[in-house]
């Protein structure tokens, strides 16, 4: 099984990293979190996952924080 890099950060800082055995690297991630994510970074808190057997890396974002827009 793949090891995967998964590190949260608050803007440009590094604020914890672990490593995590999982199949994809959203499945690393949602095993750290706890809760589903999106597979883009859209706040100043996101993750990094990385895959350096790959050389890949993927960001994420928490589903909770997207702004929506409810006026339409």
């Amino acid at each position: 099984m793949p090891r995967y890099q998964v590190e949260e950060l608050y803007g440009e800082k590094v604020v914890s990293s672990q490593t995590v055995e999982a199949e994809e690297p959203i499945e690393a991630l949602e095993r750290v979190v706890g809760r589903p994510v999106l597979t883009r970074a859209l706040q100043e808190h996101w993750f990094r996952v990385v895959d350096e057997e790959k050389n890949s890396v993927s960001e994420f974002s928490l589903t909770e924080a997207i702004p929506r827009d409810f006026s339409k």
